[in-house]
Formats: C-alpha cells, sequence, structure tokens
C-alpha cells in the first residue's frame, strides 16, 4: 500500500494544516442539524476530497450512504438525475447518506440547475459535500446553498511535521535526512499527497545525494500536468485569459513533453468518453496524432495554444 493511501487522514486529529477550517467544521458538525451541502474549493493536493470524506464520517455515515462521485466522469444531466431520484430512499442502516461531488467544476449548467433544490432542500437524512479547484465555474445560485471553505496549500512547517509524523511510524526517523525532507517540501507545492508520493520513492534510501537525485528527476510535479488539463477544460474562461494561465503554468514546467502528453491525452480521453463534444475531440487530437519525443517542451506547448485557439486554427 501507498504511504499516500496509508496515511491519508481517516479525521482531523490527524489532519495536518488548514486549523481555522478544521475549528469551524469541528463547531458546526455538532450541531442538533449540521448544514445541508458543504463546499470545499482550493488547489488540488490541499485535501478537498479527504476532509469531504472526515465530514462524511462526522455526520454518521455509513458506507452504505456514502456515494462518492467524480464530476469529470459523469458531469450530464442524467447522473443527476439519478442523485436526485434516489434521495428519498435512506440509506439501509437508517442513518445518514451522504453525496460528495468531486471535480465539480466539470459539471455542465444544466446539472447545476438541476441540483439547486436539492442543495437547498434536501430531506434530512442528506448531505451533499462539492469539492472544487475552480469554483468560479459553478453558479452563484448553486454556491450560496453551500457553507464554503477554501483549504490553503500547506506550508512547509505543516510539510516537515507530516514526513517525520510518517517517518516516525516507518522507524525511517533517522535514516531519511532533512536534506532530502527539504527537497520533498520543496518539489511538493504544498501537497501532503504529493509529498508522501515523493517519500514513498526515496524512503528505502540511505544515500542521501541518490535520493535527492532521484527526487530531482521526478521534479516533474504531478499537479503540475493536472492543473493544465483542468485550464485546458475549463469551459467559461475566455482565450486570452486561458492562455495566459497555461503559459504562466508553462513556463516554469521542467518536465519534457512526452511526459505530460500522455497524462493530459488520457484525461481529454476520459472526458470525451463522458459527454465530452468537439472541442474535447478537437483538443484530444493535438494530444495524440503524434509523440513529443522529438519536438520535446515545444510540442507540448504548440499542442496547449491549438488547443486553447480551436475557434482560430
Amino acid at each position: 500500500m501507498s504511504l499516500q493511501v496509508q496515511y491519508r487522514p481517516k479525521s482531523f486529529k490527524t489532519f495536518i494544516g488548514n486549523e481555522h477550517v478544521i475549528e469551524s467544521l469541528s463547531a458546526i458538525l455538532q450541531r442538533e442539524q449540521p448544514p445541508a451541502a458543504f463546499l470545499f474549493t482550493g488547489m488540488g493536493g490541499t485535501g478537498k476530497t479527504t476532509i469531504g470524506r472526515i465530514v462524511a464520517r462526522m455526520l454518521k455515515c455509513k458506507k452504505t450512504g456514502f456515494k462518492e462521485l467524480n464530476s469529470a466522469d459523469d458531469r450530464g444531466i442524467d447522473g443527476i438525475r439519478k442523485i436526485i431520484n434516489g434521495m428519498k430512499y435512506a440509506p439501509l442502516d437508517g442513518g445518514k447518506k451522504v453525496i460528495l461531488l468531486d471535480e465539480a467544476h466539470m459539471l455542465t449548467k444544466p446539472s447545476q440547475e438541476a441540483l439547486l433544490k436539492a442543495l437547498e432542500e434536501p430531506p434530512k437524512h442528506i448531505h451533499f459535500i462539492v469539492c472544487t479547484t475552480n469554483p468560479e465555474t459553478l453558479k452563484q445560485t448553486f454556491k450560496r446553498r453551500c457553507h464554503a471553505y477554501e483549504l490553503e496549500p500547506l506550508k512547509n512547517s505543516d510539510l516537515q511535521k507530516l514526513l517525520k509524523r510518517v517517518l516516525r511510524k516507518e522507524g525511517r526517523i533517522d535514516a531519511v535526512s532533512s536534506e532530502v525532507r527539504d527537497k520533498i517540501s520543496e518539489l511538493a507545492d504544498g501537497s501532503a499527497g504529493q509529498a508522501l508520493k515523493l517519500l514513498d520513492q526515496v524512503i528505502d534510501m540511505d544515500d542521501t545525494e541518490r535520493a535527492i537525485n532521484t527526487l530531482q528527476s521526478a521534479g516533474t510535479s504531478e499537479s503540475e500536468v493536472i492543473d493544465i488539463c483542468r485550464t485546458l477544460c475549463h469551459y467559461n474562461m475566455p482565450e486570452k485569459t486561458k492562455w495566459a494561465k497555461i503559459k504562466k503554468m508553462l513556463k516554469v514546467y521542467k518536465g519534457d513533453g512526452e511526459s505530460a502528453r500522455r497524462p493530459i491525452a488520457g484525461y481529454l480521453s476520459a472526458i470525451l468518453l463522458n459527454n465530452g463534444g468537439d472541442d474535447v475531440a478537437y483538443m484530444l487530437e493535438n494530444f495524440t496524432e503524434k509523440n513529443f519525443f522529438d519536438s520535446g517542451k515545444a510540442g507540448l506547448v504548440l499542442a496547449c495554444y491549438k488547443s486553447v485557439f480551436i475557434g482560430e486554427n
């Protein structure tokens, strides 16, 4: 089992960082009737989905009553209607039913409209948890129906605390040097999950120099590629704004073009298979018609540019 999965927090006590959010949630969840809907926003890797699952446990929701949906896979009206139709049924154990909508910025406008009534006046046994990196794509009427919290990237001190905690539990606190821990914190971009992924790669290495070289080669942050994908698929963002954001990401991107091409193609392919249209198909073509082994980062830049200015190509 990976460290990221093994040490995913299951309670507020083990959740590191964003203390103000934890304090507020802890108080609100003590109410006789907690809010029907929660909205968690923030950059990738800040723990939105993790904290959503903890909230579900705090609401005394059992496995039979918990449903987690990735809106990037099923963002259409039909899937939302199934959710709404199933709300009238209480879970088999008679407790709470919690519906977690991850990647909610991928929901279509009709889907958001269909959810408005459900968010405002759900049955007492229903709670919604909505997670997104791009809250600006959600309708204001949608957001107003939720208790909203923005999660911030973890500070370096938080990442160090996390790494030390895991290393102690793994019996490796004296084997992994402070230099290695510092490099992991630098590359993690404030993400607990990314930090543990990187630690997983070097936790068994006793040689500091070798460990740092390994981390350096893995330094292309997975979150960088995901952020490019999400921005490409941000349908409501003006083209010039979208290109300005992607251009900024590409300027600091340290990886080679091919290592980014495949995950971007996979992301677009998943969207195309789940209600994607001609625009998604065109973008996917830019990342699949040829590899970027020869063109490298230049090929990546060109493919992103063509995918942003779809109507002008």
